[in-house]
């Protein structure tokens, strides 16, 4: 395969009215997206794709977020008691 030649037309020139301008739909490119075996992360063109999470719970929210689950495995398990004639 001609990589050069291939990374010219990576990107097609045909792209969806409402996508934002500069982004174009992936041509023959997708040769170029891989991913490497061991650490399974994502390449592009031999360059690794960036990902991060963004979203972090501060102390209350992770106590709301403790407090809903306890409560719904709760109601899970009462609910599990009721269906088996458990009482």
């Amino acid at each position: 395969m001609d990589w050069e030649q291939a990374r010219q037309s990576m990107a097609s020139k045909e792209r969806p009215e409402d996508w934002p301008p500069g982004v174009y739909a992936i041509g023959g490119g997708l040769a170029f997206l891989g991913i490497h075996e061991k650490t399974e992360k994502l390449y592009w063109d031999g360059k690794e794709i960036v990902t991060r999470s963004i979203i972090r719970l501060r102390g209350y929210e992770l106590m709301l977020a403790t407090i809903a689950t306890t409560a719904t495995v709760g109601m899970f398990i009462v609910s599990l008691g009721d269906a088996v004639g458990w009482w």
